[in-house]
């Protein structure tokens, strides 16, 4: 299977700024014309657009000249999020309100619209947007402003755009032990509801979100186990198993051996 782009391991062209100091505020990979590119995480295309030519070899495009580019609705950190794909080769493989999974192919990198050769744009942003407010990451950044490392000052800019890439498997909470008394809703500032939340996170579950790693066993987690109990263990809604609290067998068959699970502390 190919390697999704982008990834954390590709060289990046430009980033927050461009090399005379404009701002950029997105990364840009140089690929060569045709490299696939796929979903960096589950969600819906928001909007697209297609059917234009790749530029001619020297030819750099002009600033306002249409492109081919994606609008990927997602959810990060248990909110919504855009995450837009531009300079795309005509024939995208997606069409607005198709929805994704993550690793699907959405189309191949191209050289389409105001571009210095075959690149892949992409930046990442707060809220799902459409084609009018597809550049809003850019809108109210002040002039002097460095990176960010998360989100800009404008509220909008996810930067860089690499923070919503990462996988759920790595980081501290991808193993550990894990203390099924504390699985119960209500409980607080739990390292073992960390690690159910990190876990629930890998689980594509329908109408799922992204948990935030807090600790709190609260509503939006007792939402997602019960969407896992349903939907991956395989209990009836409405039942005694579903009600959005882990025993020790479904802590253990959630969890797998990564994690040593304990029934008490």
């Amino acid at each position: 299977m190919a390697t999704p782009l982008p990834s954390n391991h590709m060289n990046v062209g430009t980033g927050w700024r461009y090399s005379k100091g404009g701002l950029h505020a997105a990364f840009d990979y140089p690929v060569p014309i045709g490299t696939p590119i796929f979903a960096v995480r589950n969600g819906t295309i928001l909007d697209c657009n297609d059917g234009v030519a790749n530029n001619r070899p020297g030819d750099d495009g002009k600033t306002g000249d249409p492109s081919n580019w994606i609008l990927l609705g997602i959810t990060y950190q248990g909110r919504a999020a855009s995450v837009y794909y531009q300079h795309l080769s005509p024939g995208l493989d997606v069409k607005k309100g198709q929805h994704v999974t993550a690793g699907q192919k959405l189309g191949e990198t191209g050289n389409s619209g105001h571009t210095t050769g075959p690149h892949l744009h992409l930046a990442t942003m707060r809220g799902h947007r459409h084609a009018k407010t597809r550049y809003a990451y850019l809108k109210d950044i002040g002039p002097s402003e460095g990176a960010p490392n998360g989100v800009a000052s404008n509220g909008a800019c996810i930067f860089p755009p690499s923070l919503v890439f990462g996988a759920a498997s790595s980081g501290k909470w991808a193993s550990g032990l894990v203390i099924v008394d504390r699985l119960k809703f209500g409980t607080k500032d739990s390292n073992s509801v960390r690690r159910l939340q990190h876990r629930l996170n890998e689980f594509s579950l329908v109408g799922g979100r992204e948990l935030p790693i807090s600790g709190d066993y609260l509503e939006l987690t007792k939402d997602q186990v019960t969407r896992w109990q349903i939907q991956k263990d395989g209990c009836a809604p409405g039942t005694a198993a579903a009600d959005g609290n882990l025993g020790p067998k479904q802590a253990r068959d959630l969890f797998g051996t990564r994690y040593e699970i304990r029934d008490h502390s």
